[in-house]
């Protein structure tokens, strides 16, 4: 990997900026899918992309526009739009010409609207999987809380897990997440038990 190891983190300045002012024109910013989401999707994709020799530089950008899309419709599937909304950023900040492509891929398919085999670089599922780990553990007990307690039942909750856990793209995602999984779906189910059958 050489100084590719260490080259992307110089985009990371540029992409936190570049967020910032993208996030100041949307019209309804998720609080679920802020910074902080970011910032942990962030990790993880490092943390497999270095394992898996990915693209780091692609996984930085993908990371921080994956969810442009997020901040103007309130869809599980904006990944179309969170690429249409990442193209002219990637323009602006003259990121490597060579590499927008997959950037764009890697953002269009890291959604539930795209099927497994759209998924077609190491990138994008990473991706995929690094967003998809960020609902389970403490961190997405309180996700699930602020996102869809009250507004879903909590079988609907139960229910998302399991589809998010089951489409997870590589096995090193599924031992990175595995106490995670159970922790949640063990809260919900305790949850659920203790409120009673129509929670």
């Amino acid at each position: 990997m050489g100084n590719q190891a260490i080259y992307w983190k110089h985009w990371i300045p540029v992409l936190e900026k570049e967020l910032d002012f993208e996030m100041q024109k949307a019209p309804s910013p998720s609080e679920v899918h802020a910074g902080d989401h970011i910032l942990r999707v962030l990790r993880r994709c490092i943390s497999l992309g270095e394992k898996l020799n990915a693209d780091l530089e692609i996984l930085a950008a993908a990371v921080y526009l994956h969810d442009l899309g997020r901040h103007y419709i309130d869809d599980k599937a904006h990944g179309a739009l969170s690429a249409l909304k990442a193209d002219p950023v990637l323009e602006r900040i003259n990121f490597p010409q060579e590499k927008r492509g997959a950037v764009l891929h890697a953002i269009r398919v890291h959604d539930v609207g795209a099927a497994p085999e759209d998924r077609t670089t190491l990138e994008s599922k990473i991706l995929y999987d690094a967003d998809k780990i960020d609902t389970l553990g403490v961190v997405g007990v309180l996700r699930y809380i602020r996102h869809f307690y009250g507004k879903k039942p909590i079988d609907y909750i139960l229910d998302d897990i399991d589809a998010r856990w089951e489409g997870l793209a590589l096995p090193e995602t599924r031992s990175l997440a595995l106490q995670e999984y159970k922790y949640i779906k063990d809260y919900f189910a305790q949850l659920k038990k203790e409120l009673g059958p129509d929670a």
